[in-house]
């Protein structure tokens, strides 16, 4: 199976997710019962435990390549590593220098730094709202909802026309995580149950991946219709 051909099956499945979330609000009565504070305690550990090991990705995003090279071939691997140099995961050349970023005396992928961002912003998030005695209306939480849903097609397409500005695809990928927590809380607090939020915090992973699919696709096609000899 190509890329291509996985990329489309992960959009599909990333469609059908956004139709399921949907549908867990369709299924809800007029008026539900609020989440309580112990589902709002299960759902915010999880949800920041879930940060914390997408926190750790973005620091580390060769580590699995690098142990699945270890483990297929190590001459191979450090064979490829003195003919292709990397920053960032990101190839060392012109056609991917805007794909970086530097900070804190290391070079970073901008999509990479973006989530990190974002993924840190979510966990400050997910700590104010359980502080803060959250009571929105229906129709406000709603209206947050379609608003968090609608950023991921929006960075979907940004990731395919691919801004030249770095900061705008730091900021855009930033927004990715905090979408996921603005989605996992109106699920929660529309449906007044757990298992919704949970549900949700599962398609996040497949829209995340789908986002990590499409980078992988967008790249794929840089390389392929590059005239630069590394």
């Amino acid at each position: 199976m190509n890329i291509t051909r996985t990329l489309l099956m992960y959009l599909i499945f990333s469609v059908i997710a956004a139709m399921m979330i949907i549908l867990f609000l369709a299924m809800t009565p007029s008026n539900p019962p609020p989440i309580s504070f112990q589902d709002k305690i299960e759902l915010a550990s999880l949800f920041i435990i879930c940060c914390y090991i997408g926190i750790f990705f973005t620091i580390k995003p060769n580590w699995i390549r690098r142990y699945r090279s270890k483990l297929r071939n190590e001459d191979s691997y450090k064979h490829s590593q003195k003919t292709q140099f990397f920053k960032g995961h990101h190839p060392d050349c012109l056609t991917f220098q805007n794909h970086t970023i530097q900070w804190n005396n290391q070079t970073w992928c901008a999509g990479c730094f973006g989530l990190f961002i974002g993924l840190c912003v979510s966990i400050l998030f997910m700590i104010l709202y359980l502080i803060i005695n959250f009571h929105p209306t229906q129709m406000s939480i709603l209206f947050l909802f379609l608003v968090g849903l609608l950023i991921i097609p929006i960075i979907y397409s940004e990731i395919i026309y691919r801004s030249k500005h770095t900061i705008i695809h730091v900021f855009l990928n930033s927004l990715l995580p905090i979408s996921f927590f603005i989605i996992t809380v109106a699920i929660g607090e529309i449906t007044g149950k757990f298992i919704y939020s949970f549900l949700t915090i599962l398609l996040c992973f497949l829209w995340l991946d789908t986002r990590i699919q499409l980078s992988k696709w967008r790249h794929g096609l840089l390389c392929k219709n590059c005239n630069i000899l590394v």
